[in-house]
């Protein structure tokens, strides 16, 4: 780009302008307008793991604050001013020093942006020229009369790691479960499984799937709608969660096994679920069985010892320890499953595994998500307590 002064560049945009006037009968009008209307990016470079790639940032968004006396913390510096900033950052190892872009003025008013090396000098603006983004910049835009301008801070940001990356750390290796820990069960109840937001869920003695709605002080036994040869008995996980655009409206999700002396050739997991509509004068819920093809197991959720369910992230992520039955996993807590479409569908997928320097010879191993979107595990039998997260999942909105 050409370095310029500000008072060379307005000298060069009157006399510009003064010969137009000359030259031409059209009537020229100028406006005091100085302000910037759009920011947009172009076609960027990436560099990952030394691979070079190109992509266009034409989508991402920014934000344009015109207030003179917004604050805003861009890369650890607090501004005052204008400021054009991103909603989101681009991805990891985007090239930041050479960003191509497009800035909008109203009514023809001229852009400059402050020159790196000389605070004092600026330099003219040009969509063809990368710019050097790679910490906030000073752009001033002047009005097309020349008699006002006003000055801008545009920031660009790209993340620091990768966003789809799993990252576990070992937290213990001493972990012992406590007296706390363990549950003091009703008369009649084999196990709590868990709860909606007004229902809670367990299992009887004599393997009935009940439902209490005065947090646990009285029970009653479930309303199976069909199937009910098919509802599993041990093994059991359950999660709860708001249902996607529905108000006052549960997804229960509960996996489990039958014995295995009853059905000792049977391979996949059982996967039952129900709709809690908690509105005024809602219809009852009744459970029902998540049918899957016999003769076809694909993306079937597998008949493994222990499973464990947890909601993470836009699904939920299941495993277990070694199959039984017909299920021939022999590894225990090998491979995670996840489903994206409410426990229809289990896949494995390379997004999410156990930690490196996991212990495989733990005897029971369970799961919780805390507020923070980490997943913590605790092993019995082993004492090691891993707590992971999805990258993106901890960053600031």
């Amino acid at each position: 780009m050409k370095l310029i002064k500000i008072a060379l560049m307005l000298v060069m945009t009157t006399v510009i302008m003064a010969s137009c006037l000359k030259s031409s009968d059209t009537e020229v009008t100028l406006y005091s307008d100085a302000v910037i209307t759009n920011f947009t990016l172009g076609t960027l470079n990436k560099y990952v793991d030394g691979t070079k790639s190109t992509y266009s940032a034409s989508t991402y968004l920014f934000n344009i604050d015109q207030s003179d006396r917004g604050t805003h913390k861009l890369k650890d510096t607090t501004i005052v001013g204008r400021c054009i900033y991103l909603a989101d950052s681009l991805p990891l190892g985007t090239d930041l020093k050479h960003v191509v872009s497009t800035i909008t003025t109203l009514n023809n008013g001229t852009a400059i942006i402050e020159d790196l090396d000389d605070p004092d000098s600026w330099l003219y603006y040009s969509s063809l020229d990368s710019i050097d983004f790679s910490k906030p910049r000073k752009v001033r835009v002047y009005s097309s009369d020349g008699e006002a301008y006003n000055q801008y801070f545009i920031s660009v940001d790209a993340h620091q790691e990768d966003g789809e990356k799993f990252v576990w750390k070992l937290m213990r290796n001493d972990w012992q479960p406590s007296m706390e820990e363990t549950q003091t069960l009703p008369d009649g109840i084999k196990k709590i499984l868990g709860s909606s937001t007004t229902e809670q869920y367990a299992l009887s003695t004599d393997n009935k799937l009940m439902v209490s709605h005065d947090k646990g002080v009285t029970w009653q036994e479930e309303k199976i709608a069909e199937d009910a040869d098919k509802l599993p008995t041990r093994d059991l996980s359950l999660v709860s969660y708001p249902l996607a655009k529905t108000d006052s409206t549960d997804y229960v999700l509960l996996i489990g096994n039958r014995e295995v002396n009853e059905q000792n050739t049977e391979s996949t997991a059982m996967v039952w679920r129900k709709v809690v509509d908690y509105s005024q004068r809602a219809p009852k819920a009744y459970w029902t069985y998540i049918e899957r093809d016999a003769e076809d197991e694909t993306y079937s959720l597998p008949r493994m010892a222990d499973l464990t369910m947890v909601k993470y992230d836009d699904g939920v992520l299941a495993f277990g320890a070694e199959g039984i039955g017909g299920c021939d996993i022999t590894a225990p807590y090998s491979d995670i499953y996840q489903s994206r479409d409410n426990g229809i569908t289990w896949k494995l997928t390379s997004r999410y595994a156990f930690p490196e320097d996991f212990d495989f010879s733990a005897s029971d191993v369970k799961a919780v998500v805390d507020s923070d979107n980490f997943i913590w595990l605790y092993c019995t039998g082993t004492g090691e307590v891993w707590r992971g997260r999805l990258n993106r999942l901890g960053w600031k909105k």
